[in-house]
């Protein structure tokens, strides 16, 4: 049994000048807002856990009406 080899849709996509600046632009937004959530972290990391504290929703305490 012979295994194809994958294609890559980014190597045959030849891309414009464009949208090389578009994609490099979105990716170092990302590692901006990523570095300065870093920091925010490393500066203060109790308020900043508080802030960002995720609350989740459990369906563990409806119950059950079968």
């Amino acid at each position: 049994m012979s295994k194809k080899p994958k294609k890559d849709d980014q190597t045959k996509h030849e891309w414009s000048r464009e949208e090389q600046l578009k994609r490099e632009n979105e990716l170092l937004r990302l590692e901006n807002s990523y570095l300065k959530k870093l920091r925010a972290f490393r500066e203060n990391p109790d308020a900043y856990l508080e802030k960002h504290k995720q609350r989740w929703h459990s369906n563990s305490k409806k119950k059950d009406t079968d």
